[in-house]
């Protein structure tokens, strides 16, 4: 096969593995029309992957993700070797705060959550670990997006608020986790739904959102003092604007 050609069948087979983002099971029409490919192609490319174990076929007919990519995804994790430090931290959080408490990183243009541990309240906004979405004005897109060391160091903590961006209903606070010289890690995040979050003191949610964080950044190797410092709520434009 030339070598071109080759490029080509990995780009459609990731193309094609792109689209189970966010989805249990997708059909061969679904695919098809989502990456623009011909049925036909699209088939041989499954045919590929599910001999591989990236996907499996349904008895339904419909596909899934297969074992090969749930390895994958425990080797990502375990080469970054964060869960045993960022869910400890984020349980800790979300009993200190009562709301949902998350870990995304930055994938390209996107923000995917690592890890996540939900509200102990019965009624909290409700994702799931592995999402995968845009790079947007919530508070989490914006610190993936803005966050840099120097700003950390010169000008104190941010923490971003947005609210109505990623569903009509939920609110979130986000601030920056950095690692090794600097290193942005991730953005740590606080939600909930919107009522609840703005009858919340936004100053206190703020402050356990921020030692969190630092105290994330001090294990994962980031060159901050001990003291947390000065603290900045940055209300963003949303469809609805939680005022600090």
């Amino acid at each position: 096969m030339p070598k071109t050609q080759g490029v080509a069948a990995v780009q459609r087979a990731l193309a094609i593995l792109d689209t189970f983002a966010g989805a249990g099971s997708r059909s061969l029409a679904d695919i098809a029309r989502i990456t623009g490919l011909a049925k036909p192609t699209v088939m041989r490319s499954l045919v590929s992957l599910d001999e591989a174990g990236y996907v499996v076929r349904l008895s339904d007919g419909r596909y899934a993700l297969g074992a090969k990519t749930f390895q994958l995804g425990t080797t990502y994790r375990a080469n970054f070797n964060l869960e045993q430090h960022v869910l400890p931290v984020l349980q800790r959080l979300s009993q200190e705060t009562l709301e949902s408490s998350a870990f995304h990183v930055r994938e390209r243009d996107s923000r995917l959550c690592l890890f996540r541990v939900d509200s102990p309240q019965l009624v909290r906004d409700v994702a799931r670990p592995t999402n995968l979405a845009p790079l947007d004005l919530t508070s989490t897109g914006q610190v993936l997006q803005t966050a840099h060391f120097a700003d950390r160091m010169n000008d104190g903590v941010h923490v971003f608020v947005s609210s109505g961006v990623y569903d009509a209903v939920t609110a979130s606070l986000s601030t920056a986790v950095f690692g090794h010289d600097g290193a942005l890690m991730g953005a740590m995040t606080v939600s909930g739904p919107i009522e609840r979050i703005r009858r919340a003191d936004l100053q206190a949610l703020a402050s356990r959102l921020t030692d969190a964080s630092h105290q994330l950044s001090l294990v994962l190797g980031a060159p901050l003092p001990r003291e947390v410092g000065a603290l900045r709520i940055i209300s963003l434009p949303s469809a609805e604007t939680v005022s600090p």
